[in-house]
């Protein structure tokens, strides 16, 4: 008897797990434009830093901040009408803080902005390669995470290697990094969209 109820508790588990996988994965194709529209802000954000003239540190700091809180709140928005607290929750969680951080420490030093701009690209980047290992029997477009995964972490790799260097004199490595994640997350949104329709047809 112990062992027929382990089995059932067993099986009890897996079907829990396999529902909750099917769930974020009908969630991950709902809401296809949530990584669309990450990276249109992140587009915007590039392109602000790289033809603003004269930019300063504040200024910095504030699209920066924006350019997070906007990010995180999307990501979170996500893991709320996916019901998991999973990568979207904390990728948003550490980007909302790493805005209200730049918000409330206007002062910090350059370095220290460059060490929070390396870590968040780092954390970003790899719950977003875990995103696409853990859904890449479900879904044909993981390698489109994987890719912004991985250029975000190699972002966050080259500051953190030369955090000396200050915030503004990296700007137009930290403006072509947005649009270079924004480019790979609009084409994930679209990949996923098409992947969408061309599962529900068939009632998935």
């Amino acid at each position: 008897l112990p062992s027929a109820r382990r089995k059932v508790h067993a099986t009890g588990s897996l079907q829990s797990a396999a529902k909750g996988r099917v769930a974020m994965q009908s969630t991950l194709l709902d809401y296809w434009w949530v990584p669309l529209v990450r990276g249109i802000v992140a587009i915007l954000f590039g392109v602000l830093v790289l033809v603003w003239p004269g930019l300063s540190i504040l200024a910095f700091l504030a699209i920066i901040a924006a350019f997070w809180i906007a990010d995180g709140a999307l990501s979170m928005y996500y893991a709320a009408k996916a019901r998991d607290r999973g990568w979207p929750f904390w990728g948003g969680l550490i980007s909302v803080a790493a805005g209200v951080a730049a918000i409330a420490a206007p002062g910090v030093a350059a370095i220290s902005i460059l060490i929070v701009i390396s870590v968040w690209a780092i954390a970003r980047g790899l719950l977003d390669i875990y995103t696409a290992i853990k859904f890449h029997r479900e879904i044909d477009f993981e390698w489109w995470l994987a890719l912004s995964g991985a250029v975000s972490i190699l972002f966050g790799a080259l500051v953190l290697m030369n955090p000396a260097a200050g915030a503004l004199a990296m700007a137009t490595l930290i403006g072509a990094f947005a649009i270079a994640i924004g480019i790979a997350l609009i084409l994930a949104g679209f990949r996923i969209r098409t992947f969408r329709n061309k599962r529900r047809p068939l009632g998935v």
